[in-house]
């Protein structure tokens, strides 16, 4: 098995609407909370992560091709 990254990347989901995004955080820091606009809502509300992305396959096409992350 290979050295684990030190970043981690998750999803979070608005608590109002239930959009996501991705982000990219430390493996060691907590749980991510965050204000971002929400296009479904109209507005900035609360984003909290809801489950760590386990590895770059399971990145929707379109992400990975923001972030360059190859297959």
């Amino acid at each position: 098995m290979g050295a684990k990254s030190k970043y981690v990347i998750v999803q979070l989901a608005s608590v109002i609407t239930g959009s996501t995004r991705v982000w990219v955080r430390e493996r060691a820091a907590d749980k991510f909370a965050g204000i971002f606009y929400d296009p479904a809502y109209g507005k900035s509300c609360l984003f909290e992560e809801v489950k760590r992305i386990k590895g770059k396959t399971e990145l929707p096409k379109r992400i990975r091709g923001i972030y360059n992350i190859e297959n």
